[in-house]
């Protein structure tokens, strides 16, 4: 743990700062508050704390005299000063004889929080020159394995470490909270004996020694509750695979970065540890269970069954996951088509829609900061949809019509005739006939071979297939018929449309 001194003359002030922050998650203990200049001088020099927050004015010593005592003293203490208005352009000169900062009273957090990380890097940076100055020192950048060494055949386990932040936290906030969970590693591992951590490029390595692969899991399981209780935050591992030589650390280090993206999903990980070579999260999913359970969103939305439609937005996101496979981008891709699919039905069926933006969706869905935020922020755009269709849907004749269109979407491709959709509407053909016009706006017929062209179409552009197959493809009985449809719409043959499109 940090130490950290508070002095001045109001032990208001002193109350405060102890309020202020959760200072035991930030891995910093408050071992006293003092209201006298030479109380607190004698606290330093005793206690040796880490930092020292104090007053410029205070009765026995000011706050200046207490820095010039313990910079004769050779004591290693950060100091920051406290200052009221009228001491502000004395704290500030103050600075030269060796304080780290100074905060302006009434305190803000962050400016706190800042000067208080100052510290903590200072500190860090001496304790590196001590370490450089041993008897066997090390060169800059080096990494000190000499912790690991305990035989000529030992085994050990590279892992990725990361703190899980909270949405709400500012980056300052981060910093510190990453320092105290890098704190926490050294002295838990310091103890146990069971290896090291140190920093790569602002990651966090954790080298295990002589360990299995189930005792690793173990450990870092163990780390991963203790780590919870000291910090408040759950934290995100990636264990990577044994290997016999410390030469092979950095290789297999970078192998564990490679599933880093997976830490926008820890949300959905009960215990966010994975291993390299395992897989994240189980059951099945590809390219097809996806579209089919959109289908089935959109069925859903169109019954108005939001029991049903939220039952399958869950099911979805759990298939997202898996597709993903750590990849923020495919998540929100993957979240998206289900909007454009959700917006291409209510079109195709007459019905007004949203028209979302898919850029701004892109970019809105790319800010979020876990998959389950993520997953919250598209829902509301689903529930959208759901009071969309509500809202036109509002007598029998309209909900009659969209569930007719609904039925040639979905079976196009068949020998769909009048007779048969009347008799799935449970009315009398004539009468549907005549119904199916005055809501459609055209006879049944025309409606169905729009419907038919319109997925002829995307067969013409996306694929190489022969007319005559994608006239039987869509559902019609004979190219001739096809050709005279699409004429009617596009005014040229679909050979034409092709070769002039493509160009």
């Amino acid at each position: 743990m940090i130490k950290m001194l508070l002095a001045d003359d109001e032990p208001i002030i002193t109350r405060g700062i102890g309020k202020l922050v959760d200072w035991e998650k930030l891995g910093i203990e408050i071992i006293g508050a003092y209201e006298d200049g030479r109380k607190a001088l004698e606290a330093i020099v005793h206690q040796e704390p880490d930092i020292a927050l104090l007053d410029i004015s205070m009765p026995g010593m000011t706050g200046v005299e207490v820095l010039k005592e313990c910079k004769a003293m050779k004591v290693s203490t950060r100091i920051v000063f406290i200052s009221g208005f009228q001491d502000f352009e004395y704290a500030k000169a103050a600075l030269q004889h060796g304080a780290v900062d100074y905060l302006l009273k009434p305190i803000i957090k962050e400016e706190l929080l800042k000067a208080v990380e100052k510290c903590i890097v200072l500190n860090q940076g001496e304790y590196q020159v001590k370490q450089e100055n041993k008897e066997q020192p090390l060169q800059e950048n080096e990494i000190d394995y000499r912790p690991l060494v305990e035989a000529e055949d030992t085994i050990y386990v590279p892992i990725y470490a990361e703190v899980v932040y909270k949405k709400e936290e500012s980056g300052q906030m981060k910093k510190l909270i990453h320092f105290s969970f890098k704190s926490f590693l050294e002295e838990y591992l310091r103890e146990t004996q069971k290896g090291i951590t140190f920093l790569k490029e602002e990651k966090i390595v954790i080298v295990l020694k002589g360990v299995s692969k189930g005792q690793t899991r173990e450990i870092i399981e163990g780390i991963w509750t203790e780590a919870l209780r000291v910090t408040g935050h759950r934290t995100f591992f990636v264990i990577g695979e044994e290997i016999h030589s410390m030469g092979e650390i950095p290789g297999m280090f970078a192998r564990c970065l490679e599933r880093e993206g997976y830490l926008f999903f820890a949300d959905q990980m009960q215990v966010p540890i994975i291993t390299l070579g395992e897989k994240v999260f189980a059951g099945k999913a590809d390219s097809d269970i996806l579209s089919e359970t959109r289908q089935k969103l959109w069925d859903a939305v169109i019954a108005q069954n939001t029991e049903l439609a939220e039952s399958t937005y869950k099911q979805y996101g759990k298939q997202v996951c898996r597709m993903a496979e750590g990849k923020k981008e495919d998540a929100c891709f993957y979240l998206c088509t289900a909007v454009r699919l959700i917006e291409e039905k209510c079109v195709s069926l007459g019905l007004a829609g949203r028209n979302p933006e898919m850029k701004e969706l892109l970019e809105t869905g790319r800010s979020c900061n876990s998959f389950n935020e993520m997953l919250v922020y598209f829902e509301g755009e689903f529930k959208e949809y759901l009071a969309a269709v509500k809202s036109v849907a509002v007598n029998n004749e309209k909900r009659e019509i969209i569930k007719a269109k609904e039925y040639i979407e979905n079976h196009y491709k068949e020998n769909l005739s009048l007779g048969v959709l009347a008799e799935e509407m449970h009315m009398n053909p004539y009468y549907f006939s005549s119904f199916f016009k005055k809501n459609a706006g055209e006879n049944f017929k025309d409606y169905v071979n729009r419907i038919r062209i319109n997925h002829a179409v995307s067969l013409l552009l996306s694929t190489d297939r022969k007319v005559y197959e994608i006239a039987s493809e869509v559902g019609f009985g004979d190219i001739r018929a096809f050709n005279e449809a699409f004429q009617r719409i596009y005014k040229e043959t679909p050979s034409n449309y092709r070769k002039r499109v493509s160009k």
